[in-house]
């Protein structure tokens, strides 16, 4: 059995005060709400829940539309889309789903905290729940927050196996470990942390670490084989090729050199704490904390994957890639936390709490409160290109925050890696524009990723689009006129009724008819435009859908 950091020794040292922890678990709730509900639209969100949609239109992942990571939570969420088709309520349905993971992840350090100790478990929860990074991240539409919780299952079997010895529990360890690939291809840098543990518990026995990582490895492939055998069912030989191409290959020199810290400013106390308890235990157990059966599970993980992170040729280290190492920090920062509170050294614990509780907690309820003006201009804007666009129709949405359309780019999402791929040149961005021409999309969404394409991409969408205020972009054209007469040709890209908005004593026709009405309809390729009167603008805007389709 694991030897209890702080051994109990009362009923009242093995439980903490209820009241505490009733007004703290109050607290996270309230804190966990406005985060769903107000914490800013992360573009990953998008790339996700349109993943999930595509799926549940019946679309393979791989070979139908390009994805680079493993599908198991597009799957999962592909039944939310069809359920909340056209509504921006989809956001926030998913977040909940989240969140709910996130709670049971929670429990789970909970549970692994009660091991070192009867406080040390909530302590690490609070210490966990108020970091921001963790429950934006957490909550947010992404895998990383369902694979933290399959991944803290695993962490719990390898300690009940360093516990009791079992067989069960190393097999255990490795199917939630394989479910945890099936959500995200960072599992690899997990997958080395537990196979780190049992080499490290069977140092004094090396005839029985074959068979252990076998065991180890054989769960693991299992949730792997399964999601294999379902893409090569529903996708052939193409969606296989394409897993191994853009999943595997593609991962391990992913053309994304971003390096984010694990946790921000405010997350400072929390890291001296958690430090301070590491540092307690290694000091306590020395390296046969490797071979410990709590602590082995919990550090050589968090070690490897750090290492691995830091790595400077690893891709892609964002801050959510960090959450099962923060997970483990808390533990150590509840244990440190715990032990100040029994050493009675109340200067300490009140900085710790004002340091790691209250400023983190604060800093969480200015960021649930402060998106939330921008929130609302993007779903403003999700509920534009939806009524522009027809259900059978393109976008140009390179987040893509219209989750219900199809893409006009050959890419879903232009993340950080394909906009290199392009300015490389090794996505060619002519063919981008090839696929732009043939989905004839009538609108779109000028945002920052797409401006940063360039290139022909940006010439083709200046030629065949007007960019609204907001961002909008319509199909169609814009010409500013500098008065008197003239003419010249416009090229439409879309069929069907177009919006005709000239300033006023502007005298305009199309292919020598007047313009008599605030709309036409009119085909797609070049139109002759000629005009005579004051100076201002003539716009041809495509109309939206429901106007269209009447």
């Amino acid at each position: 059995m694991t030897d209890l950091t702080f051994p109990a020794t009362n009923t009242r040292e093995r439980a903490a005060p209820r009241l505490v922890v009733a007004v703290a678990a109050l607290g996270l709730v309230a804190l966990g709400v406005g985060v769903i509900t107000g914490g800013v639209l992360d573009a990953d969100e998008s790339q996700h829940l349109h993943a999930a949609w595509l799926i549940g239109q019946g679309r393979v992942p791989y070979a139908d539309f390009w994805e680079h990571h493993t599908p198991l939570l597009h799957y999962a969420l592909a039944p939310v889309t069809l359920w909340f088709a056209d509504r921006p309520a989809v956001y926030f349905a998913g977040r909940t789903i989240m969140a709910l993971a996130a709670a049971a992840s929670l429990g789970l350090v909970g549970v692994l905290g009660r091991r070192m100790g009867s406080r040390v478990g909530p302590a690490a929860v609070i210490l966990l729940a108020v970091e921001l990074r963790f429950i934006q991240h957490s909550t947010q539409v992404r895998p990383d927050g369902p694979a933290l919780l399959t991944w803290l299952l695993a962490v719990l079997m390898l300690v009940r196996w360093g516990e009791r010895g079992m067989p069960k529990d190393l097999w255990a360890a490795g199917l939630f470990l394989g479910i945890t690939a099936a959500l995200t291809p960072k599992a690899a840098f997990l997958g080395l942390g537990a196979a780190g543990v049992v080499v490290g518990a069977n140092t004094s026995s090396p005839s029985r670490l074959a068979p252990e990582l076998g065991r180890l490895a054989a769960g693991t492939a299992l949730p792997i084989a399964l999601l294999l055998a379902w893409l090569g069912g529903s996708g052939g030989a193409p969606a296989l090729r394409g897993f191994w191409r853009d999943v595997v290959v593609a991962n391990l020199a992913f053309p994304d050199t971003v390096k984010q810290a694990p946790i921000g400013a405010e997350g400072a106390g929390f890291a001296i704490l958690a430090l301070a308890g590491i540092a307690m235990i290694v000091r306590r157990h020395g390296w046969a904390v490797l071979r410990h059966p709590l602590h082995g599970p919990l550090l050589i993980p968090a070690a490897v994957t750090s290492a691995i992170l830091v790595w400077p040729t690893t891709p892609a280290v964002y801050a959510y890639a960090w959450m099962p190492v923060v997970a483990i920090w808390s533990l150590y920062a509840g244990n440190a936390f715990v032990a100040m509170v029994r050493g009675r050294q109340r200067a300490l614990v009140a900085l710790a709490i004002a340091g790691a509780i209250l400023a983190p907690a604060v800093v969480v309820g200015v960021f649930a409160i402060s998106h939330r003006r921008d929130n609302r201009a993007e779903l403003e804007r999700m509920a534009r290109e939806l009524a522009y666009a027809c259900p059978d129709e393109a976008i140009i949405d390179s987040r893509p925050l219209a989750v219900f359309r199809r893409t006009a780019l050959r890419y879903p999402s232009l993340v950080l890696g394909v906009r290199a791929w392009i300015a490389r040149g090794i996505i060619s961005a002519d063919a981008l524009v090839d696929d732009l021409r043939q989905a004839q999309a009538p609108v779109g969404i000028l945002d920052g990723r797409l401006r940063k394409v360039g290139g022909p991409v940006a010439a083709f969408i200046a030629q065949h689009y007007a960019e609204e205020p907001d961002g909008l972009l319509l199909a169609g054209a814009s010409l500013t006129l500098p008065g008197g007469s003239g003419a010249t040709d416009v090229d439409l890209l879309v069929t069907g009724l177009h919006r005709v908005v000239a300033s006023p004593g502007i005298r305009a026709t199309i292919d020598g008819a007047p313009v008599t009405a605030p709309r036409m309809l009119l085909s797609a390729g070049r139109h002759r435009i000629a005009w005579s009167g004051a100076s201002g603008s003539l716009r041809l805007l495509v109309a939206p859908c429901a106007e269209r389709r009447s």
